[in-house]
């Protein structure tokens, strides 16, 4: 029982697959309203111990118009970064899974976050920090797609 494309997680190649999605459904994203920014989702343990992978997604009004792995020359480029461990992105994705498209309301961004834990929202400017919370329903529509593939997980996650 397929859902789609059969992508790894944690993978540049699963945050790029979350884009082309957002990309073809432009008029739920015009439902939900534009979002400017872009955000580093960081899986801290990806590679290993100390190891993250950090895929930077910039979005433009209802777009996904960038997806890269931020390497030395990226940093300071994210407005925040939306990090967490391989264990709770993958409980995060297996509920939207089970959701089909809805995680359960403890697996949501804004419940994950809501404490710094296990989800934790980074940025050196406070302003550029709230822009995770002004574009949160954005960003979980964003994930919610992920019910759409068919996530592997390695045995990190």
């Amino acid at each position: 029982m397929s859902r789609g494309d059969r992508v790894p997680f944690p993978s540049l190649a699963w945050f790029a697959k979350l884009g082309e999605r957002m990309n073809a459904d432009r008029v739920r994203h015009e439902h939900l309203g534009y979002v400017d920014c872009t955000v580093e989702f960081a899986v801290r343990d990806a590679y290993g111990p100390g190891r993250p992978l950090r895929a930077q997604v910039t979005f433009e009004e209802f777009a996904a118009v960038d997806v890269r792995e931020a390497g030395p020359a990226d940093a300071g480029r994210a407005d925040f970064t939306l990090e967490a461990d391989a264990k709770a992105w993958r409980e995060m994705i297996e509920s939207i899974a089970r959701g089909k498209g809805r995680p359960a309301l403890d697996q949501t961004l804004n419940y994950l976050s809501h404490f710094d834990s296990p989800f934790r929202v980074c940025a050196a400017d406070p302003l550029k920090r709230d822009l995770y919370f002004r574009y949160n329903q954005s960003l979980q529509e964003f994930v919610n797609a992920s019910a759409q593939l068919e996530t592997t997980f390695d045995r990190r996650g």
